[in-house]
């Protein structure tokens, strides 16, 4: 293995935590498209991953998987009869204001990684103007050296092709970059791309079975990395 220069971070899950930062706007958004109409929220809940009753998503699930429009396109095929204009427009108010809540203080945790040397990114399949916003406000956006998300012109994960896209902007090889993400889309994007090392945490919804055998190592969350790259 090359010697790690890079580190290209997954944003829900790996980052912030998925189920504090997602629930209430999801429930927002599944209200506001079915307004009153539970049976159809419920729908819409199941189709992307989300439980009603504890308010968390599962592993694996299109929403904490796929795009926005990858969610979008297993609604419309449910309920042929939504205005996808319109669903995306709902999808901008429900999450646009939410507070992302952080698995740790990651001003600090990402100042000793610049400060030790490494390039740092943040690939999503999130959309990257919202991605922008929530790092700005928790302080921590001035930090990455490139922030892809799913509509910044690169294929999404599991595509390897944003993580090309943080080498290049870095000027780094593949093989000099540790993936890491909590999730199937994350680690498969990075074994696509040939990182030198794929890392999977357990701070998303994702269970270790469902990451372990995509990933060469796989921690409790981020705050174990600076020991794994010693």
């Amino acid at each position: 293995m090359n010697k790690i220069k890079g580190i290209a971070f997954d944003k829900d899950g790996t980052l912030i935590d998925f189920d504090a930062s997602w629930a209430v706007g999801f429930r927002t958004l599944i209200n506001g498209i079915f307004p009153n109409n539970i049976k159809h929220q419920n729908i819409l809940a199941n189709a992307a991953g989300f439980n009603t009753i504890t308010n968390k998503f599962s592993g694996g699930s299109i929403f904490v998987n796929g795009t926005t429009q990858d969610v979008l396109d297993v609604w419309l095929n449910l309920f042929p009869e939504l205005n996808s204009e319109i669903v995306l427009e709902k999808s901008e108010i429900a999450f646009s204001q939410l507070d992302a809540v952080p698995i740790c203080n990651l001003y600090t945790f990402l100042s000793k990684l610049r400060a030790q040397g490494y390039f740092l990114g943040v690939i999503t399949n999130a959309a990257e103007a919202p991605t922008l916003i929530q790092l700005e406000r928790l302080g921590c956006l001035d930090l990455f050296d490139k922030v892809i998300g799913c509509d910044s012109g690169y294929e999404p994960k599991p595509s390897g092709n944003s993580i090309l896209g943080f080498c290049d902007s870095v000027g780094i090889v593949p093989s000099e970059v540790a993936m890491v993400g909590d999730s199937t889309h994350d680690l498969n994007a990075g074994q696509n791309a040939g990182v030198g090392l794929n890392v999977g945490v357990l701070s998303g919804p994702a269970s270790y079975d469902q990451i372990s055998d995509v990933a060469d190592i796989v921690l409790d969350n981020i705050l174990s990395l600076h020991e794994v790259l010693k």
